[in-house]
């Protein structure tokens, strides 16, 4: 794996969180991409500040990032 995969495995990610939030497990079965390069994209778009984490119980939710300005 390579930082061009890692940087198009992101991409996948971002569109597929478009307007959406999913857990992990949904995330890895409606991309089809493997748990390693799921997380070297995630982490790619975390360092950039352009998703966002939350929790319920043991599920880990990622959506896009929005700031908000109030």
């Amino acid at each position: 794996m390579d930082k061009i995969v890692i940087g198009e495995t992101a991409g996948t990610v971002w569109r597929t969180l478009v307007g959406r939030r999913l857990s992990w497990n949904e995330l890895v079965a409606e991309t089809g991409i493997s748990p390693v390069e799921l997380a070297a994209a995630v982490g790619w778009l975390a360092r950039e500040d352009k998703i966002s984490f939350s929790q319920d119980g043991d599920t880990l939710f990622l959506e896009i990032y929005h700031e908000h300005y109030y």
